[in-house]
């Protein structure tokens, strides 16, 4: 059996599928974020009792909101953070007495996709999240890209172009990122992007749900906001597609499902890409919220 794990900041979700990738069962428990010990422990009883009820000994893929330094072995992981630079590949083996393979949950979320998913048959996959965060992993010639440093494919902390900032307006904010650096895609592609353009264009605060809603009741003000967040998100795929040429990007994430985004965005990527050749299909996600744990489970197929 294959057991995938996928690890967030307030859950985590032990999901077991079969060889064929079918899903036979899943659970969910709180994520400890405040005591390694804790954290170690959630995850022991999650499989060791799953275990027991299947009569098995599952392979265990982890997918973290983060990634494994691969000069140190440590776990970079900010939204647990119990678990930041704790050796957590090493103290999973021992206590759990069997290999863990561990990946960055974008990047399990990429894999999904890309084998049976929307991504299936295409050489190159550009997994895209739009949640909380914006994220993305990459799957390429048959297996994921992890890069130099386990990062390929977040592009997350990728500055927005001067000149696309001014599509917005003179005083669009210039936000600063938790990382270090100013404008970055995770501030106004994420599901906070869509707020802040509402913000900037209303003048008052409204949940990304409320400002779909008013959309689709063709309010002018959201109807602005989701122009700017659409010009912003073709803007920053643009840019990868001219890196990556991929076939077809994934979109997952709370935002995947802001169906309109399928209609409005492609139309502007010829603003930002080269014009030669095709442009990638941009899909929704076959998998949905269960596309990580899906991806964890497959580090071992």
């Amino acid at each position: 059996m294959l057991y995938g794990l996928d690890i967030g900041g307030t859950k985590m979700e032990l999901a077991v599928f079969d060889h064929e990738h079918n899903k036979l069962a899943s659970k969910r428990v709180p994520t400890p974020t405040d005591s390694y010990d804790a954290f170690e422990n959630a995850i022991k009883e999650l499989v060791l009792e799953t275990d027991r009820e299947l009569n098995t000994r599952g392979s265990v893929g982890l997918g973290i909101p983060g990634f494994i330094n691969p000069d140190t072995g440590k776990a970079q992981c900010a939204n647990v953070p119990c678990a930041n630079n704790q050796n957590l590949q090493v103290d999973l083996e021992l206590i759990l007495d069997r290999p863990i393979k561990i990946e960055n949950d974008a990047n399990c979320f990429a894999l999904s996709e890309a084998i049976g998913g929307a991504g299936d048959g295409f050489s190159t996959v550009f997994g895209v999240i739009l949640g909380t965060g914006c994220g993305g992993g990459l799957y390429i010639n048959g297996k994921l890209h992890n890069g130099r440093n386990n990062l390929a494919g977040e592009w997350g902390h990728t500055p927005l172009p001067y000149h696309v900032f001014k599509l917005a307006g003179d005083d669009f904010p210039i936000v600063q990122c938790g990382c270090g650096m100013q404008g970055c895609l995770d501030n106004y592609l994420s599901g906070r992007g869509l707020e802040l353009a509402y913000k900037h264009v209303a003048g008052e605060a409204l949940p990304g749900k409320d400002i779909v809603q008013l959309f689709r009741r063709h309010d002018t003000q959201a109807e602005r906001a989701v122009e700017i967040y659409c010009e912003l998100l073709a803007s920053g795929l643009g840019a990868m597609i001219n890196i990556l040429d991929p076939g077809v990007i994934v979109l997952g994430g709370g935002l995947s499902n802001f169906d309109e985004l399928y209609e409005l965005v492609p139309p502007l990527l010829e603003k930002y890409t080269l014009n030669i050749g095709q442009l990638p299909e941009i899909r929704k996600a076959e998998f949905g919220d269960a596309g990580g744990v899906r991806g964890a489970a497959m580090l071992n197929a």
